[in-house]
């Protein structure tokens, strides 16, 4: 045990040996009153029944008094004395319930006579019986004093009785209170032991999570209900960790590979140009004009990934108010005109608010218009309308629609499904979502392989009184 259980294990006995040592003394007290209370009330009976027993008017000595009642009131824990003037007479019976009673005579204050208690504790226990109200009975019957009073002897000796059962209880209960204050004080200490036998396994290197079943209602329990929180804390921080380690390592296959492909080309057409292998001046254009393709797809690929990662680094971004259907408009249209043979229609009316950065939406509307122009041949609707106190902006297209299984990647970095010979990143449906996301607003996908698919923009709304 530690040495703050040991701390906690001496209060807490001193604690319960105090409550039940008090409980053992105040019945011991309450049995010792009840035995004062009998003493007394058999002191006032016997007074009673010797003036009862004499009558009115006739002279009698002591000795003849105590003659007379010492056969029928006389109690083992009783002393009666008769006084006539220079003559004292002491009249008891000895505990044995089969032995005649004494009955002494001496001078008038002479007390050698009268039984007294042996012991060291009898003085104290005699004043503390007095304490309780113990009485001695005097009255006067013609010219004898009558005293009736307890047998000294006789109480100690029978108070005396309980004191060692009185000692062997207080023994008891502090042994008691020592086996209840130990299991409460392991039953307090267990959430702060498992809480260190678990931080010692830590530090040992070993990082499996243990939780530790706690009571809230303790002090310590609060301790292991903090010590769960942490560990679910770390649990969720190592599960993020891994993930972002496994984001990572994709992330860095995928981009490699999206480089490798122009990388190689360039590199071999840099092969053929220093070896001076052109068969003739249309080859140098050519391969001239290729090179120069694979590295603008290499500078968008950087570029794009360079705004991904300035985008996770910053967070949110500035939000302006902006007309929504204004700025769709705006960044659909010279993508329709520079696409003629394709049918774009645009429902776009300006007036619906939404607080987003303008760039932020229009790199999200480019890069979804790109992804219908690009993977579909029909006609691509955009349009902007209220729902549910957001502003939504819709890009849906006629297309052969998108497999369920696939649906579920397609705003993964790098992700391009089964249509490899489609040039591009994978990385537009990515940043689109980003960019939504970073207005505090979301990007879903609906797509049905008869319908084609549906990508809606819902951003908050905010009403023109915000606004200005």
């Amino acid at each position: 045990m530690p040495r703050i259980g040991r701390r906690l294990l001496l209060i807490a006995t001193a604690e319960v040996a105090v409550i039940l040592g008090a409980l053992v003394v105040s019945f011991a007290i309450f049995a010792f009153s009840s035995y004062v209370g009998m003493i007394g009330a058999d002191l006032r009976a016997t007074m009673m029944q010797i003036h009862d027993e004499i009558p009115d008017g006739v002279s009698m000595s002591a000795v003849e008094i105590a003659r007379s009642v010492g056969n029928r009131y006389l109690r083992g824990d009783v002393l009666i004395v008769f006084v006539d003037g220079a003559e004292r007479v002491s009249l008891y019976r000895s505990p044995r319930p089969d032995t005649p009673p004494v009955m002494l005579t001496r001078q008038r204050g002479d007390f050698s006579a009268d039984p007294k208690p042996r012991g060291s504790l009898a003085q104290p226990i005699l004043g503390l019986a007095y304490a309780f109200g113990l009485q001695w009975q005097h009255a006067r019957i013609d010219r004898v004093d009558v005293i009736v009073r307890p047998n000294d002897a006789v109480f100690y000796s029978a108070v005396d009785r309980f004191i060692f059962p009185l000692i062997v209880a207080l023994i008891f209960a502090l042994i008691v209170a020592y086996a209840i204050a130990r299991i409460l004080t392991m039953q307090m200490l267990q959430p702060l032991l498992a809480v260190t036998a678990a931080l010692e396994r830590f530090a040992s290197g070993d990082l499996t999570p243990q939780p530790i079943g706690a009571d809230p209602r303790q002090e310590f329990g609060r301790l292991a209900i903090a010590y769960n929180g942490a560990i679910e804390q770390m649990e969720r921080a190592f599960g993020e960790r891994e993930r972002a380690n496994a984001s990572m390592r994709q992330f860095i296959a995928d981009a490699g590979h999206q480089l490798r492909t122009p990388l190689t080309v360039i590199r071999g057409f840099l092969g053929i140009l220093l070896r001076g292998e052109l068969r003739s001046p249309s080859d140098r254009d050519r391969i001239l004009e290729t090179m120069r393709s694979q590295t603008q797809i290499m500078a968008s690929l950087i570029e794009k990934l360079m705004l991904l990662e300035q985008w996770e680094s910053v967070g949110s971004a500035t939000a302006l108010p902006i007309d929504v259907g204004q700025l769709v408009s705006d960044v659909t249209l010279p993508i329709a005109e520079a696409n003629a043979e394709r049918v774009l229609r645009i429902d776009a009316h300006p007036g619906p608010l939404a607080a987003i950065d303008p760039g932020d939406l229009a790199h999200a509307v480019t890069n979804l218009l790109d992804n219908a122009l690009k993977y579909t041949h029909g006609t691509i609707d955009v349009g902007v309308r209220f729902e549910n106190g957001s502003v939504a902006v819709e890009v849906a297209d006629e297309g052969p629609g998108i497999d369920p299984q696939a649906a579920v990647h397609v705003f993964d970095r790098f992700y391009r499904g089964d249509n490899r010979d489609v040039p591009g990143s994978g990385l537009g449906l990515a940043i689109a979502r980003r960019a939504i996301e970073r207005a505090g607003g979301t990007l879903t996908l609906r797509s049905d392989p008869q319908a084609g698919s549906r990508f809606t923009i819902s951003l908050p709304r905010i009403d023109v009184t915000a606004a200005i």
